[in-house]
């Protein structure tokens, strides 16, 4: 009997990662969230490592840490700046260079960026350091993908349009059209399943 494929969603407590968690446990994976709720902070690199050392395996990295901290950019300090690259950047940097590391070949990352990182989409006031961030993890996902595929892992981003989470509330920005999670989350589980090969380097846009 085959051991049970182990899933990590960075930022699984947030509202897509909760429905990519459930999504990827009705898939058959071991699904298991690393955030700073379940006392893995994806920004630091010690706590990275003490995670990986618990995983029995690992076979699929799902990356959808991030924060949003909304402001004017002349009201924004540096440690808010910081903390929104930290969080959605360099945690994708920290917990994808430990994957490769560990993952045999037929493992899959997949990117959950936004199409506020996607270049000529229509971007809204007060969220710069967070436009940077994902648009830094659109590019990080394509370099990504390209070290990765000598290994035989496959890597693609979804750049999402807006979806009814908290952190929309906190943007400010235009519920309507807008995703709910669970309709989104199937699009992720199957850019992490095996069932999307040969499918690697992509960017799918999906918007509402």
């Amino acid at each position: 009997m085959s051991q049970q494929q182990v899933a990590v969603v960075t930022g699984g407590s947030g509202g897509i990662g909760q429905a990519v968690i459930a999504e990827l446990r009705r898939r058959g994976y071991d699904a298991r969230s690393w955030s700073r709720h379940d006392g893995v902070d994806c920004g630091e690199e010690d706590a990275v490592e003490r995670a990986v050392a618990a995983l029995p395996r690992w076979d699929v990295l799902v990356l959808g840490a991030a924060v949003l901290i909304p402001g004017a950019l002349t009201e924004t300090t540096l440690r808010d700046w910081n903390e929104t690259l930290r969080a959605g950047l360099t945690s994708a940097f920290l917990c994808s260079r430990a994957a490769l590391r560990r993952m045999e070949s037929g493992g899959r990352i997949v990117l959950v960026s936004s199409l506020s990182g996607w270049m000529g989409a229509e971007k809204f006031p007060g969220m710069a350091a967070y436009v940077a961030a994902k648009a830094g993890l659109t590019g990080f996902g394509e370099a990504l993908a390209v070290e990765a595929k000598p290994r035989g892992i496959r890597v693609n981003t979804v750049s999402l349009g807006s979806v009814r989470t908290p952190m929309l509330e906190v943007a400010g920005a235009p519920p309507d059209p807008a995703f709910d999670p669970n309709q989104v989350a199937p699009v992720i589980g199957w850019l992490a399943s095996e069932a999307s090969a040969p499918l690697s380097g992509a960017n799918l846009r999906v918007e509402p």
